[in-house]
């Protein structure tokens, strides 16, 4: 079973995924260009895994460590380090258990050992473009003379007042087991109460979601305001495309009604935050089970306690 998250969320001011320099005062953010040339933000999709372990820590999780040297390590029970390019089989029991981001995330260690990923994301991108706006601050400098000024101003590219779209993926069936890819063998290494409260876990970080670069004074809220949860038998994300909302702040019903209609779900709940979206009541009235975000996200806590 798969579990298909499509969500929107709102920025009001925010860098969230910074790109390379060009040198100079500016600092870019990330943008990738339409066919009539417009530019819109975007977050990758290994910054959004990277703010899922950072939430997922906040929450009390432990995460596999990175050594001095670069490679992936963690410690044991006893405070011992141990290098898991090199030591992986005699410990992945214990990882698995012990560590939620290589089960969620998987990995791919450079001498041999890799992990499909049970958890799939999409970069997240604005619905609107980027406007050309810029943050501003100021480097101090040491005058060379008390007459000449300080400091060298800065500028930050910053997406505003917009919206993004993004799609989580869970394959259920993964989680807590290896699965051999060549033969597609299952060892099933937690057992179903276990592997249930992973997922619970899992879905408590996307309702807390927080992460972003340029935080320290651009603290924005990347958590879902509106959110689309299906449970399905394929991995299709195909409610991606359909999610849009335009200037008036009205999402698109219809594209999401016909999505739904040509597709094969199990179960669908709606969640949407309150004094976001202009047409939030015409949203109630048409579609079946609409709920906050919150309680959307908690009805699908627990469904593999039945399997």
């Amino acid at each position: 079973m798969f579990l298909n998250i499509a969500y929107i969320t709102k920025v009001n001011l925010a860098s969230l995924n910074g790109s390379e320099g060009t040198g100079g005062n500016i600092t870019e953010m990330k943008k990738i260009a339409s066919s009539n040339g417009e530019e819109y933000a975007y977050v990758s999709g290994q910054a959004l895994r990277r703010y899922f372990k950072e939430t997922l820590l906040q929450l009390g999780q432990r995460i596999t460590e990175v050594s001095e040297n670069g490679n992936p390590t963690f410690r044991d029970e006893n405070g011992k380090y141990i290098d898991l390019d090199k030591n992986l089989k005699d410990v992945k029991e214990l990882a698995y258990k012990k560590f939620i981001d290589l089960d969620l995330f998987g990995y791919m260690f450079p001498n041999g050992g890799r992990r499909w990923s049970p958890v799939k994301v999409t970069p997240l991108i604005s619905i609107h473009p980027y406007k050309g706006e810029y943050d501003y601050l100021t480097r101090k400098q040491k005058p060379k003379k008390e007459n000449e000024k300080s400091g060298n101003i800065v500028q930050i590219e910053i997406d505003t007042l917009n919206f993004m779209r993004g799609n989580i993926m869970v394959n259920t069936s993964h989680i807590g087991n290896e699965i051999d890819e060549y033969t597609y063998d299952v060892n099933e290494i937690l057992d179903n109460e276990e592997k249930n409260t992973r997922l619970n876990i899992f879905l408590d970080a996307i309702k807390n979601f927080n992460g972003g670069a340029k935080q320290s004074r651009n603290l924005e809220d990347i958590s879902p305001k509106f959110i689309v949860i299906a449970t399905q038998k394929t991995g299709n994300p195909f409610l991606l495309n359909s999610l849009d909302v335009d200037i008036e702040g009205n999402i698109n019903i219809e594209n999401i009604k016909e999505a739904i209609e040509d597709n094969d779900v199990q179960s669908l709940t709606i969640g949407i935050s309150k004094g976001i979206f202009k047409n939030e009541e015409e949203i109630k009235n048409s579609f079946e089970n609409v709920v906050s975000v919150a309680k959307a996200i908690e009805e699908y806590k627990d469904i593999l306690k039945s399997k």
